[in-house]
């Protein structure tokens, strides 16, 4: 049985009022219409434009066929594509991130020119892989001259571009299998050529180590990275989900059980409930645990994170990562898109497996960080030219250099939150101070996020009993009375 967590029945939020006729929270500022064939069709006014990412993309012919590569870097002010001398000029990472955006809007619109973006890219992510089924990151140039030497380029292993080119492969199987069965019979026959080296992995399985008072899996990505491992889930998941197998569906099972041991704490308690990135720490950037986990309908320890970590990171603020056995160690800065994607994507997830829309109000108002509500109080992506900023500093300066993991993450983002308008409707909040008090023995902490443009206009307060370890959402005459 899993565990309640507000005073408040599952999928309620205490002031929200519902559409009668629909199940829908009553939010009028989304502007979301069904489609030809009912895909969900995102209007003119969506905030998703492609127009900096295909900026970014280069197609390149490669033995006479269409592949696409995504330059690495774009530094401001003139936002021209730019290499890197010891890296090269385009990478899997890139990519593969650039593919799932492309293919997530593929199968949310029914866009076939994102469709035929999608699989110039998966081509290139082709060429990058060795017949053992591994793979290389970089190219130095649009030649398709691969770097064999740099250290995060090498095919050595199942690695991070190794396993975000599998996410990739395995949307593409799903995405594709109806309007283009071959293209997605060749991305199936890419991912099964990775799946020795997986079954490598799991040959440590259910073998784990004590460390600090932890157990640790020992059969995840590096031995016991569960941030990679969570993103090569999210490339199994969306395979089995096109092509169910028990093969697969064990491989699933065994990952994310690897990853749900490494959910320490609670929101109280040190480290307050996250998911580890490894054996030693957390950092914000590819946790996509709760994502992944939730994907492949797991989801005790997705929802264990959602409700005692995430509050915490609405409340509190991103950190950029700490240490465990330090926690005064924590790092503030630099604040990414690619960590925001993960837990508000992660939110709409668990919203879309429960129908809970509390997550769904969470994945609102953690993708506002990209429109302003953040510490600088300034977008971090730009609609008006679909650039995705590169970074936050401390100062509340904005690195405005636009690069692909940057403008793909927040892309992905705005996509999957703007797909439901429960979510979408909160993305132009704005945060008060955070407030922490004890009120009949109970210590709260909370925050309230105020949509001043919206008319009338509308509060939330998310709601922290760090007491009893359970959060609540607050609107209208619930908020006001909490408010006094």
């Amino acid at each position: 049985m899993e565990r309640p967590t507000t005073g408040t029945a599952p999928g309620r939020v205490a002031g929200l009022t519902h559409h009668a006729d629909s199940g829908l929270l009553a939010c009028q500022t989304c502007d979301v219409m069904r489609g030809p064939g009912g895909h969900m069709g995102l209007t003119h006014h969506s905030l998703v434009n492609f127009a900096h990412l295909d900026h970014l993309c280069e197609e390149v012919i490669w033995n006479g066929e269409a592949c696409r590569i995504v330059h690495i870097y774009c530094p401001a002010p003139d936002y021209k594509r730019t290499a890197d001398p010891q890296e090269g000029t385009a990478c899997v990472d890139d990519a593969a991130r650039a593919a799932v955006v492309y293919l997530r809007h593929f199968e949310i619109t029914g866009d076939e020119q994102s469709r035929d973006k999608a699989e110039g890219l998966l081509r290139f992510i082709g060429y990058m892989q060795t017949p053992e089924g591994l793979f290389y990151n970089f190219v130095y140039t649009n030649r398709l001259d691969i770097n064999r030497n740099h250290e995060r380029s090498r095919a050595d292993g199942v690695t991070w571009w190794m396993v975000r080119a599998i996410w990739a492969l395995g949307t593409g199987v799903r995405a594709l299998q109806e309007s283009h069965p071959a293209m997605a019979a060749r991305c199936e026959e890419s991912l099964r050529r990775c799946l020795p080296a997986l079954s490598r992995l799991l040959e440590r399985y259910p073998e784990c180590e004590h460390h600090r008072g932890r157990v640790i899996p020992t059969w995840l990505v590096n031995n016991d990275g569960a941030d990679a491992t969570s993103e090569l889930l999210l490339g199994l998941t969306a395979y089995h989900q096109a092509r169910p197998s028990p093969e697969i569906q064990a491989m699933i099972n065994r990952f994310a059980q690897g990853i749900s041991m490494m959910r320490y704490g609670s929101m109280n308690q040190s480290p307050y409930g996250m998911h580890a990135s490894w054996r030693d720490g957390w950092h914000l950037w590819g946790n996509s645990q709760t994502q992944a986990l939730a994907e492949a309908g797991i989801l005790t320890s997705a929802k264990m994170e959602a409700e005692h970590f995430y509050p915490r990171l609405l409340v509190e603020g991103y950190l950029h990562s700490l240490t465990f056995d330090d926690l005064h160690n924590i790092r503030y800065f630099e604040r990414v898109a690619y960590g925001v994607r993960a837990v508000a994507v992660g939110l709409v997830r668990l919203f879309e497996a429960t129908g809970d829309e509390r997550y769904a109000i969470m994945a609102g108002l953690a993708g506002s960080w990209f429109l302003g509500n953040n510490l600088a109080g300034k977008p971090m992506y730009d609609p008006a030219t679909g650039r995705g900023y590169d970074g936050l500093h401390q100062e509340g300066h904005i690195n405005c250099n636009a690069g692909a993991e940057s403008t793909t993450e927040a892309l992905y983002t705005l996509l999957e939150v703007g797909n439901h308008p429960q979510a979408a409707c909160w993305l132009n909040v704005r945060r008060q101070d955070t407030q922490r008090e004890t009120r009949d023995g109970i210590d709260c902490f909370y925050r309230v996020f105020e949509d001043a443009a919206s008319h009338p206009p509308r509060r939330i307060g998310l709601v922290m009993n760090l007491t009893q370890e359970t959060f609540e959402l607050m609107q209208d005459e619930a908020l006001d009375q909490f408010l006094g």
